[in-house]
């Protein structure tokens, strides 16, 4: 079930971020979309669990503040990356899939360190556990994209590494934080912020939006709500895996691009991550 819940996530978010990327008025549409999301989310929380004010206590947690600026800070990333290296989109997914080998290792060292009270954690014998799997899962993709590089120059690595290693933190501490604390609050104050964040950006872009795409940005929530339900039940590492993998399914499908390659190889990296899972539950 996590790994449906994952990729009907991940197929929204896709959907709607090439809706949004084809605007011209993009930052303004993107801040109207996550100001949208957050009264829906809180209404979702009152909804589902009733006011409680303990449920506020991640406000006095300063991973949740972390976890606010590395979200930002993805967005950010995300669009330089694109802007500057510009000539190898390639490049750039391969940084952005290789989470899934790196958080493996990732959890394996932080789990001890950070104190989230989740009992989801991926007990490891050892680093060499980790380490193979985190190897295992190096090899697929590898081979995945060994064909897909062009021998283009990349301008800008040290953005490259950057936004990986910030990628990875964000969904470590996403998923853990939403193991610990209520999503629906934490991610309404999130929503805020890059919703204003947003809209600072679009000062010089003009303020106007289809009434039909309004409507449309109303989906946006349940892609954290379908978020929720996956990180309620797993590990951060399989979480991560299984995000990436359902960005390329849903890529490959809504581009209308399906290479039997391409497909063996995810049916791969899925069926070694089953394997392991089992072998850890």
């Amino acid at each position: 079930m996590s790994f449906l819940y994952m990729f009907l996530s991940a197929f929204l978010e896709n959907f709607l971020y090439k809706e949004i990327n084809r605007q011209t008025n993009r930052n303004f549409q993107s801040s109207l979309m996550f100001l949208i999301s957050a009264p829906i989310l809180f209404t979702m929380y009152l909804f589902i669990y009733g006011f409680n004010i303990d449920d506020f206590s991640f406000l006095y947690e300063w991973k949740f503040y972390l976890l606010s600026l590395l979200e930002l800070l993805v967005f950010y990333l995300y669009r330089e990356n694109y802007h500057q290296n510009s000539n190898n989109y390639t490049m750039i997914n391969m940084f952005v899939f290789s989470t899934i080998y790196l958080m493996p290792l990732l959890a394996f060292f932080y789990n001890p360190i950070f104190n989230f009270n989740s009992s989801l954690d991926v007990k490891y014998d050892s680093f060499l556990e980790a380490l193979i799997f985190s190897i295992t899962l190096f090899v697929l993709t590898l081979i995945y994209y060994v064909g897909k590089i062009k021998n283009k120059e990349i301008k800008n690595l040290k953005l490259l590494i950057l936004l990986l290693f910030i990628l990875l933190n964000t969904m470590y501490f996403s998923v853990k934080t939403v193991q610990t604390y209520n999503g629906f609050l934490v991610y309404t104050f999130i929503q805020i912020l890059i919703g204003f964040n947003f809209l600072v950006l679009s000062k010089k872009e003009e303020k106007s939006i289809e009434l039909k795409r309004f409507f449309l940005y109303f989906l946006w929530p349940f892609i954290y709500l379908l978020f929720f339900l996956a990180a309620s039940l797993i590990a951060v590492e399989f979480i991560a895996i299984f995000k990436r993998v359902s960005q390329l399914i849903s890529a490959m499908i809504l581009d209308k691009k399906v290479i039997k390659k391409d497909a063996i190889l995810i049916v791969s990296i899925i069926f070694v991550t089953v394997i392991f899972y089992f072998y850890k539950v």
